[in-house]
């Protein structure tokens, strides 16, 4: 890493240069990836988490901006060996187990100087550094948060959950509500629109594959066009969630 972090969390300004990605999902990514420049450091299985998303960065790892990490404390010794010391890593205070909702404390949303989760269960290090930014904190229904979003910009972002729609709204964030029954997750019925994508530039957002089969795959890709902005595919297979790509380094 030599890039600059990332200032504002999930929401690069540059081009990416690196990533935070599930183990599992970085051998099928991997070359998407590398078209672009982009590497990826791996985020390790999480055993306090489902089977099926214990791989899934955004449950295990909460990028509060710049150089500060909240990390799960089950996956905390090995990722700290794998990432530079100039990150700032502090290990969550909670102890996650796969029963929702004692597996979403790190699944946390910062949203420009918002943070949206489901603050019963928050960790409390968030929580504690979201004050200490002068992060806003909001309270939502739904726990997968980070899941559940897929960001845009400070001002605009994608999402399935009802409740995280009319809430983005009334704060005057645009949001466009979409039916993401299509988006492949095993061991679910269906992933989320979060999972599966990620800010890979200012003006690009990186989906991990095609979104022909999604219902409103014109009205996702005319919402991210009208902002400006360009999606990328980084493979041919339909979409399926990998629990975010994370950017963190930019140039």
């Amino acid at each position: 890493m030599g890039g600059r972090l990332v200032f504002e969390a999930n929401l690069p300004q540059g081009t990416v240069k690196t990533v935070f990605l599930g183990d599992k999902y970085i051998e099928g990514l991997e070359m998407g990836l590398k078209a672009h420049g982009i590497s990826a450091i791996g985020v390790p299985e999480n055993p306090g988490v489902p089977s099926p998303v214990a791989f899934h960065a955004d449950m295990s790892i909460c990028h509060l901006g710049h150089e500060t990490l909240v990390v799960a404390a089950e996956i905390y010794d090995e990722f700290r060996q794998r990432v530079p010391e100039r990150l700032k890593l502090i290990k969550a205070e909670s102890r996650l187990r796969p029963q929702y909702p004692h597996d979403i404390a790190l699944n946390a949303c910062v949203i420009g100087d918002r943070l949206l989760h489901n603050l019963e269960y928050t960790d409390k290090s968030i929580l504690t550094i979201a004050r200490e930014n002068r992060l806003r904190s909001y309270h939502v229904r739904q726990g997968y948060t980070k899941c559940s979003v897929c960001l845009l910009s400070r001002n605009r972002i994608i999402t399935g959950d009802t409740g995280i729609h009319a809430f983005c709204e009334q704060l005057g964030i645009q949001s466009l509500l979409i039916d993401s029954g299509a988006i492949k997750l095993d061991g679910y019925n269906n992933g989320l629109i979060g999972g599966c994508c990620g800010k890979i530039s200012g003006e690009k957002v990186a989906f991990t594959g095609r979104l022909k089969g999604l219902k409103d795959e014109k009205r996702i890709l005319n919402f991210i066009w009208d902002a400006g902005m360009d999606a990328v595919f980084l493979t041919d297979e339909p979409v399926f969630d990998v629990g975010s790509i994370i950017p963190i380094e930019e140039y």
